[in-house]
């Protein structure tokens, strides 16, 4: 569900909804995380609104952004949409914020964009150290089968991730996780929409890198102590790859992140 004063941008067959706020001079694209919208970065208006007008985006199948039916979301396909609601918005400059899964997108965007970049602030986000569970579940055909198979029967699914925490090949908060993200129909087709239809969202990190280094993009990450569906050590195989960048490590799980780095950006 959209936020009730969320705004509608239409570009080639698809929609994006979004919310704006904030009066500061700089831009700021925001981007959250999977199964949330727009809502999640209101906290940046408290405390960071005097320096940025939000652009708070609603990725494709959240909030009431569609996207058009039969087509994977490319990289490419990305980078128009972006360049499309620039232009309209008439941004010239901006910086990025991406949360977990929009942490994909806020990549993404680095690759085409970096020239209009100003900073990338980037919260334990995905799409650095690939996860095996996803590409075993949308790297083939068969891999999407038997996970759209797996989503329609959620016993045998549940059953199949409680036998793996029992013997340690998965993490207790990432089945705890899972359970809460697939307890409604409408949560499951999500899971399997945003997975498969995103999966060639996924960053070069050598594109990425270099466009960092080679352009006055001041970079930002934030982890918590405590997050284990995104822990720190996630981040390694693009830092390993950067000469300056900000760590900040917050006394949180995954769920706070958001709340608590714009708290400390605002400081």
């Amino acid at each position: 569900m959209a936020a009730p004063n969320a705004q509608k941008y239409l570009f080639e067959g698809s929609q994006i909804t979004y919310q704006k706020f904030g009066y500061g001079a700089a831009v700021l694209l925001a981007f959250h995380g999977f199964g949330q919208n727009s809502q999640v970065y209101l906290p940046i208006e408290k405390h960071l609104g005097s320096r940025f007008t939000v652009f708070a985006i609603d990725l494709f199948f959240h909030g009431d952004s569609h996207y058009a039916a039969g087509q994977l979301m490319s990289k490419p396909d990305w980078h128009r949409l972006i360049k499309s609601f620039l232009q309209e918005q008439r941004i010239e400059r901006f910086s990025v914020i991406g949360f977990s899964l929009g942490g994909r997108f806020a990549l993404a965007t680095v690759e085409g964009f970096a020239d209009k970049l100003d900073q990338l602030i980037l919260i334990a986000p995905d799409g650095i150290t690939p996860s095996n569970w996803y590409q075993l579940a949308t790297g083939s055909a068969l891999g999407r089968s038997v996970f759209r198979y797996g989503l329609r029967h959620l016993a045998l699914l549940n059953g199949l991730g409680h036998a793996l925490t029992r013997i340690g090949l998965l993490n207790r908060t990432i089945m705890r996780f899972v359970e809460i993200s697939l307890s409604t129909v409408e949560q499951r087709n999500r899971v399997y929409l945003s997975w498969t239809q995103f999966r060639p969202i996924w960053p070069n990190l050598n594109v990425v890198s270099k466009n960092l280094t080679t352009n006055p993009i001041n970079v930002y990450f934030f982890t918590g102590a405590f997050d284990r569906l995104v822990p720190g050590t996630y981040l390694l195989p693009l830092t390993k790859k950067l000469n300056n960048y900000q760590l900040t490590i917050l006394k949180t799980g995954h769920n706070r992140l958001i709340e608590l780095t714009a708290e400390r950006m605002g400081k």
